[in-house]
């Protein structure tokens, strides 16, 4: 799975989740539809993460953080890591590789029915088994575990699990597991709702980014 795939799953996994939600005996879909709620009633989300992936195919570990702005609902966000990008005004994408130095621009589709920011509160509802497994603790922190499954087995996502805070309510990690055995973990801090964005914050300027080679994929 590529990294810019992975980082887009990730996030769209556990944006939509990081808020009060939980009863101690509530089955899956009601915690998540209790978090759906609460997200489709934010005017805007803003949050730092870090990103922690094992890749069995290389033998490796990876590890990265940034931040994630996106105003529910709208198809608008933006992801920033140091070497990457992902920005989108809900008509058009732009994935910002810094490394290669190249700005690769595509079209949202509005029949996508892959996983990303702009339909993270309600994505769950359709193509997924979801199970409650057992809580977890981690130090004094008792965890409630969801594990959703793809019903498309044709894919590459063997399944993700969520583990959300019991006390606070927010998401203390998420994990996507591939079919190559590989993991990648995503954790959230610092969250913000309902703060202003700067103008133009989901628009792609080229002046920002010094010598970069437009590709336009569209």
């Amino acid at each position: 799975m590529k990294i810019s795939t992975a980082l887009t799953l990730i996030l769209s996994t556990t944006c939509f989740i990081s808020t009060a939600i939980a009863q101690s005996g509530s089955s899956a879909k009601s915690v998540l539809d209790k978090a759906s709620k609460v997200y489709s009633s934010y005017k805007t989300i803003m949050a730092d993460f870090t990103l922690q992936g094992e890749n069995q195919q290389e033998n490796s570990n990876f590890n990265g953080n940034g931040k994630v702005y996106l105003v529910p609902g709208s198809g608008k966000f933006k992801i920033e890591m140091d070497n990457h990008a992902i920005i989108s005004d809900g008509k058009t994408q732009w994935n910002v590789l810094l490394d290669l130095g190249e700005a690769q621009i595509t079209d949202v589709n509005p029949n996508d029915k892959s996983i990303n920011p702009s339909n993270i509160f309600d994505f769950y509802r359709s193509g997924y088994k979801m199970n409650k497994l057992s809580d977890a603790k981690v130090g004094v922190n008792i965890l409630f575990v969801i594990e959703l499954i793809p019903t498309d087995q044709s894919g590459n996502v063997s399944k993700i699990h969520l583990r959300i805070n019991n006390s606070s309510g927010f998401i203390y990690d998420a994990s996507v597991f591939d079919k190559n055995g590989n993991k990648y973990t995503y954790s959230l801090a610092n969250i913000e709702v309902n703060k202003t964005f700067s103008p133009g914050i989901f628009s792609f300027y080229k002046h920002n980014y010094p010598g970069i080679e437009i590709v336009d994929l569209r």
